[in-house]
């Protein structure tokens, strides 16, 4: 709900205050389920790992190099304002993004790292004899790991992602074109004709992040022909008849129109016609 207040961002009472789109606004304060997903847990068991190391692996002279590098590092910011982090939310991030890739934890902080322009271009999808499937081109070579993270398919119709999650790295691209279909059906499943699909790509290296780069396209139909050859290859359906099996099979001889009596005229003869048998 759109408010008119001074800029706020977080939970107050049992209102939460965000700034959207839209402008200043609140909703009520909701717990969210706690429900369970194989990324979900791989995530939180990271994060009680990384807890862990800062108190119980590390040693004072790599916290002390942590908290000078991350003195360094501004957090997102929030209402218009950042700020330096502090040494545990420093180690916190950087191995925290490796661990979504599944890389090895760092125990001393990685020297910051300037990323060039992200080499994947749009989402093409293709609908064929194979399926669908998904590819994303690129541009020029891959220097570092480039994470891929996507949305459940949605309708045509939605242009403004939601939230993402991590499907893994970018595959090894063959002919400036990188195949992630299974990354997606994997998490996903095989999106419909007609849906849009949006896919993520993030730069990473050494627990650095760089800017996100989005890219959707909608699932086409399949060519004509491949429909009509899907057609003509389906089994013809096994029409049933219902009615008497000998009218079915045609054994009942049909009524003649040029006769002089039909089989119900025949039939109404013989029951008024007098019985021989029972005349004077």
């Amino acid at each position: 709900m759109k408010i008119l207040s001074e800029p706020s961002s977080g939970k107050i009472g049992n209102r939460v205050a965000f700034i959207s789109r839209y402008g200043q606004c609140q909703r009520e304060y909701l717990v969210p389920k706690n429900t369970w997903s194989s990324a979900r847990d791989h995530m939180r068991g990271a994060f009680g790992r990384l807890s862990r190391a800062w108190s119980q692996l590390l040693t004072d002279e790599q916290r002390g190099a942590w908290d000078v590098a991350g003195s360094k590092v501004q957090s997102a910011k929030r209402l218009g304002k950042s700020g330096p982090l502090t040494g545990q939310l420093h180690f916190q991030g950087i191995n925290s993004a490796r661990a979504c890739a599944g890389l090895d934890m760092l125990l001393t902080p990685p020297a910051p790292v300037v990323f060039g322009l992200n080499p994947v271009g749009q989402l093409v999808i293709t609908n064929g004899e194979g399926g669908v499937r998904l590819l994303l081109t690129i541009s020029g070579p891959v220097a570092e790991d480039i994470m891929v993270l996507g949305q459940a398919p949605c309708n045509s119709g939605r242009r403004k992602r939601r939230n993402v999650s991590y499907l893994g790295l970018l595959p090894a691209p063959q002919t400036d074109l990188s195949d992630i279909t299974a990354l997606y059906v994997a998490r996903y499943g095989e999106p419909a004709v007609g849906q849009r699909v949006f896919i993520v790509t993030r730069q990473q290296k050494d627990g650095w992040e760089g800017f996100d780069h989005e890219t959707h396209e909608i699932v086409p139909d399949r060519p004509a022909e491949q429909q009509a050859a899907a057609a003509a290859a389906l089994p013809l359906p096994i029409l049933m008849h219902k009615g008497c099996t000998r009218d079915a099979q045609g054994t009942i001889p049909l009524p003649v129109p040029d006769s002089h009596a039909t089989v119900s005229e025949a039939s109404r003869f013989r029951k008024t016609a007098p019985n021989p048998s029972s005349a004077p």
